[in-house]
């Protein structure tokens, strides 16, 4: 193993049993930058979003609470398998990077659509996503398909529920 890998954690010989606590550090590093920096960026428009036109079958806060948390415990545990499960090192950065990617796609739709208060943003911002997480779901599949089977619902989630529910909203707030 290389220098470079020891200090990140990466495994690079036959699978082990055992937690591998650096690559555990950094994937949770990952997603608290993320999740900090998705707060930092989303929190201005919560009460416009709470005055806006939603349909009957809109979750509850509550529930995009249980949402938001479950996505980054997803993220999390992709970083984790990404840097620890052996993989030559250029698949390793096309995925990190590929993750990486949704993760601040993920951030920036939040700014997009909360902070700008913009329903229209919403739903284009969410189409966008779609481009790099399905680039995620891709290098996943080639690279770790334990990770990308673990990655199809949520991506069912955005085709089938995020993307007709802001389209939906967008439709009701004077599209």
């Amino acid at each position: 193993m290389n220098i470079k890998n020891k200090l990140c954690g990466v495994s690079t010989m036959s699978q082990s049993k055992s937690m591998n606590y650096p690559a555990l550090g950094w994937a949770i590093a990952l997603c608290a930058v993320m999740a900090v920096t998705e707060v930092l960026l989303g929190t201005k428009g919560l009460e416009w979003y709470a005055d806006i036109e939603k349909p009957a079958w809109h979750l509850p806060m509550a529930g995009w609470v249980v949402v938001v948390a479950l996505v980054y415990l997803l993220n999390g545990f992709i970083a984790y398998r990404l840097l620890s499960v052996p993989l030559r090192s250029g698949d390793r950065v096309i995925g990190l990077v590929s993750l990486g990617i949704v993760m601040l796609f993920n951030a920036l739709w939040t700014y997009a659509f909360f902070a700008t208060e913009s329903t229209l943003f919403g739903v284009l911002g969410l189409i966008a996503y779609l481009a790099p997480l399905l680039i995620l779901q891709t290098s996943l599949w080639f690279y770790d398909r334990k990770a990308a089977l673990f990655l199809i619902p949520y991506v069912a989630w955005v085709v089938m529920y995020d993307i007709p529910l802001y389209y939906v909203i967008w439709r009701l707030n004077g599209a």
